[in-house]
């Protein structure tokens, strides 16, 4: 989309550098939302849900100056910077939707804010409105998902495959309906190891290192559970806290404090502790639509106002 930078109402710091877990070789991760103007969003033919890619210059220099200020940012800028801007009914949907990322951007610290415009304070006033009993199948479905990359890549770690599977080791027989299995689990075969060179290829070294030293993926790990208590956080105390009290503690899983063993017993827990915490939540079930579709437009229509 066309001068970006003038349509952003809300740029922040994200991930790791959010979260507090930043360290030393950890990138920056730029997360925000935009406001597509009229003839965008209604034409037949562009369509734009977000931006990703680099920092718009106009945005670089509005934000630069807080980035080299930020203590734990202005240590990645020269590793990586990578920049999310979503236009703001996508960003809006994803909210009503619980979805955790969106929600985290929704959440975040003010401290790590570098740019809000009075569209996004207006916005940020109503964050809670969004805070669902949803929240329980969305963290937890995220941190079921990093658990299962993490049993997948210590499978890897334990066993690696040989290499590419052959068609003649799955023997596709004469009958039809057995070919077809066959064929589905060559198939199958042929994603895992495809999946396997991917990840084997790409491996952070210091990632890999904590992987060979403590037989999994730690620093899923530590995923796993942020997200599990921030999810328990939001159903407990009706709010979402981004940047973490338990930083110092989520490192040391980062660094292993967890044999894979004691991790499947935490994450059992904190799923029991999830599933009390949704019985007595204060949280509604799904967001009223009718209240999320008009602060959608009064959003649009007093940005548009302003341009």
């Amino acid at each position: 989309m066309r001068d970006l930078g003038h349509h952003t109402i809300f740029l922040t710091l994200a991930g790791s550098q959010a979260h507090g877990t930043a360290r030393e070789g950890s990138d920056v991760d730029l997360r925000g939302v935009c406001v597509a103007p009229l003839d965008v969003r209604l034409s037949l033919f562009t369509r734009f849900e977000q931006h990703e890619g680099p920092l718009d210059a106009v945005l670089e220099q509005q934000v630069i100056e807080r980035l080299r200020a930020h203590e734990s940012a202005s240590r990645g800028l020269h590793v990586k910077l990578e920049c999310v801007i979503y236009d703001v009914a996508k960003f809006l949907t994803l909210c009503a939707t619980a979805n955790p990322g969106a929600l985290e951007l929704l959440f975040a610290d003010e401290a790590d804010w570098l740019l809000a415009t009075p569209a996004w304070h207006a916005l940020h006033a109503k964050r809670h409105v969004f805070l669902t009993q949803q929240v329980q199948q969305t963290f937890l479905g995220y941190a079921q998902a990093q658990l299962k990359r993490i049993e997948g890549h210590r499978a890897w770690l334990r066993d690696p495959p040989a290499g590419p599977p052959r068609r003649e080791d799955f023997g596709f027989p004469e009958d039809p309906a057995a070919a077809r299995q066959a064929h589905q689990q060559y198939r199958a075969a042929q994603r895992r190891w495809t999946s396997f060179v991917t990840w084997a290829e790409r491996r952070n070294p210091a990632r890999a290192a904590l992987e060979r030293a403590h037989g999994y993926d730690t620093k899923h790990a530590m995923h796993l559970v942020r997200l599990m208590r921030m999810g328990i956080e939001a159903l407990t105390h009706g709010d979402l806290r981004v940047r973490r009290e338990d930083a110092e503690a989520l490192c040391a899983i980062r660094d292993g404090a967890l044999s894979f063993e004691e991790l499947l017993a935490e994450a059992e827990r904190l799923t029991g502790d999830m599933e009390r915490a949704a019985l007595t939540t204060q949280l509604p079930k799904t967001v009223d639509t009718a209240t999320v579709d008009a602060l959608a437009l009064n959003l649009m229509m007093a940005v548009a106002a302003r341009s």
